[in-house]
C-alpha cells in the first residue's frame, strides 16, 4: 500500500460588498467554506458551509479544468448560514483530484470558486456487493465469540446445531433471535503447533500454511461459516427472518516479526512467499502486503460461499494488548508508561493499524477489537482506526480482586467501549458435575462445582454494572463463553443451567439496541 499524508484544507472566501447606490434588495454576497472530511480509495466527503447561498455547484476532476465545470449541485436548507456534506462516488484509488465549488444567492448571485486538492489512497481492486450496497461499516449491538479451539479440538467443529444457542433461544413467549453478530476467532495452529498472536514464551509463529487452513476452516463449503448459515436458516424456518443480516467478523492472524518473537535474532522471512516474493516481516510494507492479502481473501471466499442470511462485517485484531510508539501518544497530547510502550519497535501497530484501517475503510468493512482489562491502547482505539471495541474486565476469573469492575467501567465511560460478558464451562453445572475442575485466570485448577453460584454471581456483576452505569441499551456487548460455554448452558438437562442461559439471552435481546 502506498502511504500518503491527506492534507486537510478549508477555504473561505468572502466577496466584497457592491459599491454605488443602495438597491431596493441588497444582493447576497454568496461565500462558502470547504472541508475534506474523509476519504477512501473510491469516495469522498466534504463539509460545506455557506452564507447567503442558495445552491452550491461543484466538481470533481484529475484537472483543475474538469473540476471547475461543476456539473453536479445540491441545494442549501437556509439562504443566511448552512452546513451540508457533498459525496463523491465512483473515484479511482490512488489518484489525485481537484474539487472546485461555487456558491450562489437566491438570485443567482456567484460567489468566488473554491478549489480543494484531494488524494484517494490505494485499496482494494474492486467492492462485493454487500460492501456496495452499504455506506460504511457495520455496527451491531451485540457479537457472540466464536472460538475454534484448535488448542485440543474438543468439540473439533463449529456445526449447525452447536450453533444453535447463539442463533436464537425460546422462552415462554416463543421464539426470538439472539446475536446479531459472530465473531471467529483463533490464536492457534494446533496441527503445527505454531502461534498466531505476538506473545514472548518460547512458541514459534504460525506460517503462511497456518493462515490458509485458517481460512479454509472458516470458509470451506459445510464448514463453519455454512453451519452458521444453517442454523440462521432453521431458526429463521420457526420464527421468521431477522430485520437484518447475521454479521460475521473474521480475526486477522498477527503478523509477528520474527519467527520466534521471544528471541529477536531469529528468522524474519519464515512465514512464506507472496506473489513470489518472499515476505520479511521486517518490513513495515510486506507486514501490510500479508495483511490485505488475508483480507482479500476473506472476501473473495465470502463472496464464492454465498451465504443466504450472514454479511461480513470486517475484521478483529488479534492481540489483546496493543503497545504503540512514544511518538504515538506525543502526537496526540497523552501521556504514556512504559506498559504503553513495551516492545512497541517490534510490533509497529501505531503505522500497521491505520493503515489497515484505511485499507478497509475503501471496502466498507469495519475493524474491530477486545482489549484485556486496561491493556495498552485501549485509551486510543479509535485514533487506531477501530470501529467499535469492547473491554474484557477479566472479572470471572479474578479471584485475587486484581480487576475491580469500577476500573473497567471507569475506562468504558472514558473512552467510549462497549462491555464483553466473560464465563467458561466452569459456570455449567452439566460440565462440572463429577468432580471436574476449571481454570482461574493464571490457568491455575481452581474452581469445582461449589464455586458456581459465586461465578453466576460474578457474571451478573457484569450485567448489572452495564445496566447501573447507563450504558445498557447504548453500548454494544460481546460475549465470551470459552470453547462452547453458552452452547453448553443451552443444551444442558439441567434446569440451573437453562435459567441461567435465558436470563443471559434476556439481557441479550432486551437492549433498545436491537430495536
Amino acid at each position: 500500500m502506498r502511504l500518503r499524508t491527506l492534507i486537510y484544507a478549508s477555504v473561505f472566501l468572502l466577496l466584497a460588498s457592491c459599491g454605488g447606490k443602495e438597491p431596493a434588495v441588497k444582493p447576497a454576497n454568496p461565500a462558502i467554506r470547504v472541508q475534506l472530511k474523509e476519504v477512501d480509495a473510491f469516495r469522498a466527503r466534504f463539509e460545506v458551509s455557506t452564507i447567503e447561498t442558495a445552491i452550491v455547484r461543484y466538481g470533481v476532476g484529475t484537472t483543475e479544468s474538469e473540476a471547475r465545470q461543476m456539473g453536479q449541485s445540491v441545494r442549501t436548507e437556509n439562504n443566511r448560514t448552512s452546513t451540508l456534506t457533498l459525496t463523491v462516488e465512483n473515484l479511482l484509488q490512488d489518484t489525485d483530484y481537484i474539487l472546485c465549488a461555487q456558491g450562489t444567492g437566491p438570485a443567482g448571485e456567484e460567489g468566488s470558486v473554491v478549489k480543494l486538492e484531494f488524494s484517494t489512497p490505494a485499496g482494494p481492486s474492486g467492492l462485493y456487493s454487500w460492501e456496495k450496497a452499504r455506506d460504511a461499516a457495520p455496527e451491531f449491538a451485540d457479537i457472540s465469540l466464536i472460538t475454534r479451539g484448535q488448542h485440543n479440538y474438543n468439540p473439533p467443529l463449529w456445526t449447525a446445531e452447536r450453533f444453535a444457542p447463539h442463533v436464537s433461544y425460546q422462552d415462554a413467549d416463543g421464539g426470538h433471535w439472539l446475536f446479531d453478530a459472530f465473531l471467529c476467532t483463533e490464536g492457534y495452529d494446533g496441527v503445527r503447533g505454531l502461534t498466531m498472536s505476538i506473545q514472548a514464551g518460547g512458541r514459534a509463529s504460525a506460517i503462511k500454511e497456518s493462515w490458509e487452513e485458517l481460512l479454509d476452516y472458516w470458509f470451506r463449503k459445510g464448514s463453519t461459516l455454512d453451519q452458521l448459515d444453517q442454523a440462521v436458516s432453521a431458526a429463521a424456518s420457526r420464527i421468521g427472518n431477522p430485520h437484518t443480516p447475521r454479521y460475521v467478523v473474521i480475526t486477522l492472524p498477527d503478523p509477528i516479526m520474527f519467527q520466534n518473537f521471544s528471541n529477536k535474532a531469529s528468522s524474519t522471512t519464515y512465514w512464506g512467499t507472496l506473489d513470489g516474493e518472499v515476505m520479511d516481516f521486517s518490513r513495515l510494507e510486506h507486514q501490510l502486503k500479508v495483511y490485505q492479502w488475508f483480507i482479500d481473501q476473506c472476501r473473495e471466499r465470502f463472496r464464492a460461499l454465498s451465504p443466504k442470511y450472514l454479511e461480513l462485517a470486517g475484521f478483529y485484531v488479534l492481540s489483546e494488548e496493543l503497545p504503540l510508539a512514544k511518538s504515538f501518544y506525543d502526537s496526540l497530547g497523552l501521556s504514556c508508561d512504559t506498559a504503553d510502550t513495551w516492545n512497541a519497535a517490534y510490533k509497529r501497530w501505531e503505522s500497521i493499524l491505520p493503515a489497515t484501517a484505511a485499507y478497509l475503510k475503501s471496502c466498507r468493512e469495519g475493524l474491530y477489537w477486545i482489549p484485556y482489562f486496561c491493556a495498552p491502547g485501549h485509551r486510543v482505539w479509535k485514533q487506531l482506526g477501530f470501529d467499535m471495541a469492547w473491554m474484557q474486565p477479566n472479572h470471572y476469573w479474578d479471584t485475587a480482586n486484581q480487576h475491580p469492575m469500577s476500573r473497567s467501567v471507569s475506562a468504558m465511560r472514558n473512552y467510549g467501549l462497549g462491555m464483553e460478558l466473560e464465563f467458561e464451562y466452569s459456570m455449567v453445572y452439566d460440565q462440572m458435575k463429577n468432580g471436574r475442575w476449571g481454570p482461574d485466570g493464571a490457568g491455575s485448577p481452581t474452581f469445582t462445582e461449589a464455586d458456581i453460584p459465586a461465578l453466576r454471581d460474578r457474571l451478573r456483576e457484569y450485567m448489572n454494572a452495564f445496566k447501573d452505569n447507563g450504558f445498557y441499551g447504548k453500548r454494544s456487548v460481546a460475549l465470551y463463553s470459552g470453547t462452547d460455554a453458552f452452547t453448553q448452558l443451552g443444551t444442558s438437562p439441567d434446569a440451573q443451567d437453562r435459567e441461567m442461559y435465558l436470563e443471559i439471552c434476556n439481557f441479550i435481546a432486551g437492549s433498545e439496541l436491537k430495536k
